[in-house]
């Protein structure tokens, strides 16, 4: 378990930098007219933001809290809705990624 919980942490670490760096061309878009959305994710997430890093900090807290009461051992419920998040996370930023890198390349 002590292996999975790593690998989430790491996990948790680059989706948070990914955040960042997607939240950055966010602001590039809107400062352009653009990115005219109110929520990322309409499910998955309490969070409702037209930001990444909110995302990822709720998650990240969810999985802290868990770890932080000194488990060991994750409910499988709680590690599978990790998962999940992290899964969702990085395909949405894999996809803007992709259409800002498209967008730049037609300019």
């Amino acid at each position: 378990m002590q292996n999975v919980i790593e690998t989430i942490r790491q996990n948790i670490a680059l989706a948070h930098q990914q955040a960042v760096d997607c939240d950055k061309l966010i602001e590039e878009l809107k400062t352009q007219g653009k990115g005219k959305f109110s929520a990322i994710f309409s499910e998955g997430f309490a969070t409702r933001s037209d930001k990444f890093l909110p995302y990822v900090e709720e998650m990240a807290s969810h999985f802290h809290d868990l770890i932080g009461q000194g488990q060991t051992d994750i409910p499988k419920d709680d590690l599978a809705r990790i998962v999940q998040q992290l899964e969702i996370i990085f395909s949405t930023q894999a996809k803007f990624f992709e259409a800002i890198s498209d967008k730049t390349q037609m300019h």
